[in-house]
């Protein structure tokens, strides 16, 4: 009974809550958020901590809500299936996201939300279904999952054509999308998830693998001189 507590303990999310959290009472507590937004003019100054805190900070309640909770949801699974990967995912997103609005979008002053982050955990919970999937060899959900997410460029597409977000209503607010962070965040939890764990090699038994029945060692090296 202990062990399925300890077991049940070890693989709760509470990073993904303790995150969310730490998204929530950012929001509500105001004189925080102008300290931890990315704005170029603060980084140009030093204060470099931004480019991990301004993922945090959410411009109104319905960014919040919707980054948030994806945050949490998506989070939860991942870190509960791979927390190693999830912990990558995260911590990759969250640096590089920032150093590439900074590089491509000299422009964007004022950046914020967990959208991109939410992005990389996408990624990163369907290449871990993938994954499980190809080792059963169940190809048909293979399938489903790849499609699954090719869904994320075609959202970041739209979002580049049309200037409009999904599931946040920036029309009535100075909000504008910046699919790139969504570029960045579906690459690094695609590519951290992605990879296909391959059987190590054993060359002893990769030679006993090469014998013919019946063939002892010496008679095999006999032949190879």
């Amino acid at each position: 009974m202990k062990s399925i507590i300890l077991n049940t303990v070890r693989r709760a999310p509470y990073i993904s809550l303790f995150l969310t959290a730490a998204a929530l009472v950012i929001h509500i507590y105001h004189p925080l958020r102008p300290h931890l937004l990315y704005t170029r003019a603060a980084l140009n100054d030093g204060d470099f901590w931004r480019l991990v805190s301004c993922h945090w900070v959410h411009l109104n309640l319905d960014h919040l809500l919707w980054s948030a909770m994806t945050f949490f949801l998506l989070g939860s699974i991942c870190e509960i299936m791979d927390r190693s990967r999830y912990v990558m995912s995260i911590g990759i997103s969250a640096i590089f996201i920032p150093i590439a609005i900074w590089i491509i979008m000299p422009n964007l002053n004022v950046y914020g939300g967990l959208s991109g982050l939410d992005c990389s955990l996408y990624s990163l919970l369907i290449a871990l279904f993938i994954k499980r999937e190809w080792h059963t060899r169940n190809w048909i959900w293979c399938i489903f999952y790849m499609l699954m997410l090719v869904l994320l460029p075609a959202k970041i597409i739209y979002e580049m054509t049309s200037g409009l977000t999904i599931f946040v209503n920036n029309t009535h607010s100075n909000m504008v999308p910046v699919p790139l962070s969504h570029l960045v965040g579906g690459v690094v939890g695609s590519g951290i998830g992605m990879p296909i764990d391959v059987p190590p090699f054993h060359p002893v038994r990769a030679a006993m693998g090469s014998r013919k029945p019946g063939q002892t060692a010496g008679q095999e090296q006999r032949q190879c001189r």
